[in-house]
């Protein structure tokens, strides 16, 4: 197996972080306040506190994720949008943030003391990663006055304020990392390679400098084309900032979530459905369906769902069902959820390590089934009936359910900022402004590279070869459209290619699309769907504690804009 099959006690202790993140939020929350400080500076071990930190951060990205997942149509929206986007939906995120810092404060004068400054640049790297997502989710944070006993009600700073900060937080942490550390340090990521973080954070301010190009001055793409030119950032898959899963199913649980919600004992596949705009988006916008389609979705049966699973859509449904077995759901769709377990189509070995699906087309296994058949004048039921019943057996059981398949065991990947990513956002930097910031680089080399990564990359996590034919197919068929298309065109299709490549990341297809504006995505299909979240509340923990705050003034609303998003109101849905 590839190396990403490798099973550490990093992926065991971050696997049971994100298990109890998804399973058991008020022990979360329990947890975070506790005080390290409790341990004492001379009795804690600043690897197991940096190791905290790491695992911090991992709940914060995979609860965020989880959030945007289904809004940005990776998988199915159900209901509205303020349904998964209350006062109370950043409370988890903002406290894990803080506590971040709060490990990082307490670790700073142990490792000042012991010799440590590459334990102080790990964590002030993640925790920028932390901050940077707070404000591009919410647009704002507290941060100069937080986690200081001298504010006991810290002020909250401006959006872009804290950008700059973290900016300047990144280059301290860099030079932390360059200097020389008394002893190894270890960690769940990058099992304390200092030159690995180095090169995570150059790539944050790359990612920084991208995010912030609608509002970015000449300085920052200076700053980025001499990253760039360096070479010192995430250019190969060996240097992904990301955490691997393993299959361990107790003591702990480490397999992937997606795996956890659908491919566990009882499970049925879960209450997740597929989104039918995304797996539509692989199959059926191209001369061929995407190669990573069978990676990405893992039908159960391929017989079409019975018509009152889907005689609710309305003409404001886009698809309702998309046919060959493919049975999701629209975006919005409030639907009652059937008792359809076995018949819709769940994750698949991609990212969540679960099945990869190796049945053809439905027309396909169709033609299997009548070549198999045998009439059998004894048994009941006619000639056409008894065919009937073979092929719709056949449909069903050519890919077993979840629980019964073949799969990878949940050994999955969850991708935080890799060399793949990095390529899509140079690549849309590399165009001139307004798409683009007039960066260094030729855009249509990086889209190419960055495609051929994500390809490379799901190929490799799942262990199963992809046919190279058919992503060179692929490739050429997209080239060919960038290559004709002008400015505005090329950005739509360097966006749309990311968006496909970010599955399993999902903060970095919202952030893409309040961006850019692509992808075009399904409308919401409830006419009461409510306006797409340009950003989220401020937490109702923050606001019911910090006393500097009043809930009635100072809450934002959903469709405020975070300050690197100047596009129009209504730009997106």
């Amino acid at each position: 197996m590839k190396t990403y099959k490798r099973i550490t006690k990093y992926s065991v202790l971050l696997g049971l972080m994100v298990t109890m993140l998804f399973n058991s939020c008020e022990t979360l929350n329990l947890e975070l306040q506790e005080d390290p400080n409790e341990l004492g500076e001379s009795s804690a071990d600043p690897n197991f506190v940096l190791n905290s930190i790491e695992g911090t951060f991992g709940f914060q990205h995979f609860g965020l994720n989880a959030i945007v997942e289904p809004m940005m149509r990776h998988n199915h929206l159900f209901g509205t949008y303020a349904n998964s986007a209350g006062t109370e939906t950043m409370n988890a995120a903002w406290q894990q943030t803080y506590a971040i810092t709060t490990n990082l404060n307490f670790i700073k004068p142990i490792a000042e003391a012991r010799g440590l400054p590459q334990h102080i640049g790990v964590g002030q790297v993640v925790e920028a990663f932390a901050y940077i997502t707070l404000v591009d989710f919410i647009g704002t944070a507290a941060y100069s006055q937080a986690v200081n006993a001298e504010f006991p009600n810290p002020k909250l700073d401006e959006g872009e304020d804290i950008y700059n900060a973290m900016y300047d937080q990144l280059d301290e942490a860099i030079v932390n990392l360059s200097q020389e550390n008394a002893i190894a340090f270890n960690d769940i990521y990058y099992n304390g390679d200092a030159s690995k973080w180095i090169k995570l954070a150059n790539s944050l301010k790359l990612r920084m400098y991208v995010q912030s190009k609608l509002v970015a001055t000449p300085a920052m793409v200076a700053s980025l084309n001499a990253i760039v030119a360096s070479g010192n950032f995430i250019s190969d898959p060996a240097d992904d900032f990301q955490v691997l899963f393993g299959t361990n199913e107790t003591n702990p649980d480490n397999r992937h979530p997606y795996f956890q919600q659908q491919y566990g004992q009882g499970t049925d596949a879960g209450n997740v459905f597929q989104s039918n705009d995304f797996m539509n988006l692989l199959l059926n916008t191209k001369s061929a369906p995407d190669p990573r389609t069978p990676y990405y979705f893992y039908r159960q049966d391929l017989n079409d769902p019975p018509a009152q699973d889907y005689d609710h859509c309305t003409p404001s449904f886009l698809y309702c069902y998309l046919g060959d077995g493919y049975d999701g759901r629209d975006h919005g769709d409030d639907e009652g959820i059937e008792n359809d377990g076995l018949q819709r189509v769940a994750y698949g070995i991609y990212p969540g390590g679960g099945a990869y699906d190796s049945a053809g087309t439905q027309a396909e296994e169709i033609a299997v089934a009548n070549s198999t058949f045998v009439y059998d004048p004894s048994a009941s039921g006619t000639e056409a009936e008894q065919r009937a019943l073979h092929i719709s057996t056949h449909l069903s059981t050519v890919n077993p359910s979840t629980v019964n398949s073949t799969n990878n065991g949940g050994a999955g990947v969850g991708p935080f900022l890799t060399a793949c990513f990095v390529h899509f956002l140079l690549a849309e930097a590399a165009l001139p402004a307004p798409q683009g910031m007039g960066a260094s680089g030729n855009s249509a080399t990086l889209l190419e590279k960055a495609m051929q990564l994500s390809f490379d990359k799901v190929a490799d996590v799942s262990g199963i070869p992809m046919p190279s034919a058919d992503v060179d197919d692929y490739i050429d068929e997209v080239m060919a459209e960038f290559n004709a298309a002008d400015n505005e065109g090329k950005l739509e299709v360097i966006a749309r290619e990311f968006y496909i490549a970010s599955f399993g990341n999902s903060i970095e297809a919202y952030n893409l699309y309040r961006r850019t504006g692509y992808p075009t995505l399904e409308p919401h299909v409830l006419s009461s769907g409510g306006a797409f979240p340009r950003s989220f509340f401020l937490p109702a923990s923050e606001l019911n504690t910090n006393a500097n705050l009043d809930p009635d003034l100072d809450q934002k609303k959903l469709t405020d804009q975070v300050f690197w998003d100047t596009n129009p109101a209504g730009f997106i849905d």
